[in-house]
């Protein structure tokens, strides 16, 4: 049981009042010494809180009421919840740095509050099969690098995601689900028995209060607590405009690295990773090496290496031939093939996209590219 000290009694009498609202607690909180000087000057009336809007007034006063916070307290041990906030020891490193971090951050679990690497993993609530299969595999091989796999445990991609990382035999707290919710709420009911598993294995966290219902203004609020909590987000199928766009503008806003899976051209789910891609706000991945190589702190256990694949040159377009033409003089950043090709930019893109599918080419960081004959190899035959 969490038995919270007269400050943290404080911390969640004025995160109740103003609920998820971070920037609100922040400047209540920034007019006082402490919180718990906030709370008495409350109590006695000795301080002007007229500004703020009546529902925040009239929560104020209702868990100020004597018993209130003992009771809240009691809900949350009977519930086994959790509460954390900046500064207090479980609460996530990378989250703290963010600009508007949640005041309490309320978790079923256990938190790993600084983890070597987490990368958070979002898509569409309706990908295809391909989309399934490839947050999965990457949620499973990136957990058992020994990453932190971070998602809303929506439907589709975020869940199969949590599922990948939850199928690797060798991470304890495999994966974090950041809920639109209260931690003690079940959402969507179809991840019941996911919402159960994430919960043994790692934990489920909200800065909503416990019991709050999932509405639809949540979830933009509550993206940037993914985005925040992780070094880096990879989408993997998206609509061009959807929640997952919301999460990437974040996580480009606080700093974070983004990444996308390339996806089949003129498939709906695969417009928002190649169009991220295309404009150069999402760098292309092909392999769990390709995410981690960006961060060089984990790596995926050794395999075989595969047999190096040799394409015969007349099933290349005449595009392609002439970007390999290039490469064979050596690695060229994205700017001189584009000058030197005289080629319009979505043309080269998807060109570039075609080649590292085929094994041919990969992408160094910053855009640069060169011939990997390791994987692949152009052939007359």
């Amino acid at each position: 049981m969490q038995t919270p000290n007269e400050e943290e009694r404080a911390r969640l009498w004025l995160n109740y009042a103003v609920e998820y609202n971070a920037r609100a607690f922040k400047k209540i909180a920034s007019a006082f010494p402490s919180l718990e000087e906030a709370f008495a000057a409350f109590i006695r009336h000795s301080a002007d809180f007229s500004g703020w809007n009546e529902r925040v007034q009239t929560r104020l006063a209702e868990a100020a009421n004597p018993g209130f916070l003992d009771a809240f307290c009691e809900r949350l041990s009977k519930k086994n919840i959790y509460f954390t906030y900046p500064g207090e020891r479980n609460y996530p490193k990378l989250l703290g740095e963010i600009k508007d971090p949640p005041s309490v951050l309320y978790y079923i679990g256990r938190i790993e509050p600084d983890p070597e690497l987490s990368i958070a993993i979002v898509g569409s609530r309706h990908p295809t099969k391909y989309g399934l299969e490839m947050a999965k595999r990457f949620g499973k091989e990136l957990a058992g690098a020994g990453a932190l796999i971070v998602s809303g445990m929506a439907e589709g991609v975020d869940a199969a995601a949590a599922r990948g990382a939850l199928d690797s035999a060798t991470r304890d707290c495999a994966t974090i689900a950041v809920l639109g919710c209260g931690v003690d709420v079940v959402y969507p009911r179809a991840n019941e028995k996911l919402y159960d598993e994430i919960r043994e294995r790692g934990a489920v966290v909200s800065e909503f209060l416990p019991g709050s219902r999932a509405e639809r203004f949540h979830f933009p609020v509550r993206n940037r607590v993914m985005s925040g909590m992780a070094h880096g987000t990879l989408v993997i199928e998206a609509a061009e405009r959807s929640g997952t766009s919301i999460t990437v503008s974040c996580a480009h806003d606080q700093g974070r690295e983004v990444f996308a899976v390339p996806g089949r051209i003129g498939d709906v789910m695969s417009v928002g990773p190649n169009g991220m891609i295309a404009r150069g706000e999402a760098k292309p991945v092909f392999s769990t090496e390709d995410v981690l190589g960006e961060f060089a702190c984990l790596h995926v256990p050794a395999e075989p290496r595969p047999e190096v694949v040799r394409i015969p040159a007349s099933t290349l377009t005449e595009a392609q031939m002439r970007v390999c033409a290039l490469l064979e003089q050596g690695e060229m950043s994205f700017d001189e093939l584009c000058e030197t090709l005289d080629m319009p930019v979505g043309a080269l893109n998807s060109c570039l996209t075609e080649l590292q599918f085929l094994g041919i080419m990969k992408q160094l960081p910053g855009r640069w590219y060169v011939l990997d004959t390791c994987q692949a190899v152009i052939t007359e035959e």
